[in-house]
């Protein structure tokens, strides 16, 4: 991206934002959206980095996390817009539903392979209890030409969702994006159900 254009890309941001959305907001470091079960932050911090954050205030608990840098407008309005979604109607929970004698190998990627390893930890864990060999792995995107001929399916973390074309382009249909909100959820199951129809197309 060219310099000059990034640094422009965090104020088109929040004023996009609050224009878009009628919130008001004197701290262009932070957006506060509320409700009567969730209070959510939009954090701008140095580097391009945007911070996306819900709690539940009958619990405490975070609910919805994901940070990113803004590599261009088009992808990070995509993430704003998914993240306000949320806010207005969370998502359920589903059941892992395994086909019978699957056979997989998952790899996740980001940038630096560091939050796709805990969502990776997430999913093995949910397959624990299956007798079906699946595994998961996760790694950063710039590594993939080493390994990805030992795995079926490549999920990208939604940080890198920008190089979906040209990875898609580079290593056909085995590639696909991790939604938004199950990444920032922690919505293990329903990738893994997507991860299932999706080898089920591919075969």
């Amino acid at each position: 991206m060219d310099e000059f254009y990034q640094q422009l890309v965090p104020s088109i941001i929040y004023k996009w934002t609050i224009l878009n959305n009628h919130v008001d907001a004197s701290n262009e470091q932070e957006i506060k959206f509320f409700n009567n079960q969730l209070d959510a932050t939009i954090d701008f911090h140095e580097n391009n980095i945007l911070e996306l954050s819900i709690d539940d205030k009958n619990t405490d608990k975070n609910v919805y996390y994901l940070h990113f840098e803004m590599k261009n407008i088009k992808t990070t309005v995509k993430h704003i817009q998914t993240f306000l979604s949320y806010l207005k109607k969370p998502h359920k929970e589903e059941k892992v539903m395994i086909n019978d004698g699957q056979d997989m190998k998952i790899l996740l990627s980001c940038s630096s392979g560091i939050t796709t390893s805990y969502f990776a930890s997430l999913m093995n864990d949910a397959l624990k209890e299956s007798k079906h060999n699946i595994h998961v792995d996760a790694i950063s995107y710039m590594n993939l030409d080493s390994i990805i001929d030992q795995y079926d399916i490549v999920l990208l973390a939604p940080q890198i969702a920008y190089k979906y074309s040209e990875l898609k382009e580079k290593y056909g249909n085995k590639i696909m994006v991790i939604d938004d909100t199950d990444f920032a959820t922690y919505n293990v199951n329903h990738v893994l159900n997507q991860v299932f129809k999706k080898s089920m197309i591919i075969d």
